[in-house]
């Protein structure tokens, strides 16, 4: 009966470990990263496995101590695995998150120390990415077809920029056909964990676009961008 309360303890201890890294998106476990977190608790289940065997094979026969050696081998092989693998886990985990959490870029991972971040595409087939301009949230449309980051003057109004000193001298090709539209600096553009700043801005006459499209002016400040099917990877 100990034996069994033990290896249930156990086998729940790599449970919600494994349940915790997999929720926590890019934070801390109790001050702890996911690697010192991983690390602690592989050490701890270790060291419950290993007094547990011993004890446990001091009061039980001969074979019964073989059976127990054979159990505490094999979760001592889960826990390993568990740990070595760790990267791929976190890596599924951000994969799970870019699909249940859509317009939320995940971190994930690269061989060249580069920062990259992946998003899923939307069912409409467009890629949509919560982000913030000069500090307000805001929703964007990563459109490459775009020259800047445009939006048209309602929601530039949303974001805090006065509509009435702008000038609207340039004519540019919408999905409503041709706008006039004034030319913006934006202080701050934020996708995820990426922000760059004075990024070059248009707002169009008027109201129509519904959304900030995020055009050349942010995207290539990046290293790369890269459409994979359904997924963006973006390289900081």
């Amino acid at each position: 009966m100990q034996r069994d309360l033990i290896l249930y303890f156990v086998l729940g201890g790599i449970a919600v470990a494994l349940v915790i890294l997999f929720l926590n998106h890019g934070g801390s476990v109790g001050g702890f990263s996911d690697e010192e977190f991983g690390s602690l608790t592989y050490l701890v289940i270790l060291g419950v496995a290993i007094g547990s065997g011993v004890l446990l094979s001091m009061r039980h026969r001969l074979g019964e101590m073989f059976r127990n050696i054979v159990i505490w081998v094999g979760v001592f092989v889960l826990v390993i695995g568990a740990y070595a693998f760790q990267p791929e886990f976190n890596a599924l985990k951000n994969r799970f998150y870019a699909v249940l959490m859509p317009g939320n870029l995940v971190s994930v991972e690269s061989s060249t120390g580069q920062q990259r971040y992946m998003a899923t595409r939307a069912a409409d087939g467009h890629f949509y990415l919560n982000g913030e301009i000069d500090g307000a949230a805001t929703a964007f449309i990563v459109d490459t077809g775009a020259s800047v980051v445009a939006m048209d003057s309602e929601m530039a109004r949303s974001l805090g920029i006065d509509v009435s000193q702008l000038r609207f001298t340039n004519r540019v090709m919408t999905a409503n056909g041709v706008a006039r539209a004034a030319p913006v600096r934006l202080d701050t553009v934020t996708i995820g964990d990426i922000t760059r700043r004075n990024v070059l801005g248009a707002v169009t006459e008027g109201s129509g676009l519904g959304t900030v499209l995020l055009g050349m002016s942010f995207l290539d400040t990046l290293t790369s961008y890269d459409f994979r099917g359904d997924r963006l990877i973006l390289t900081d």
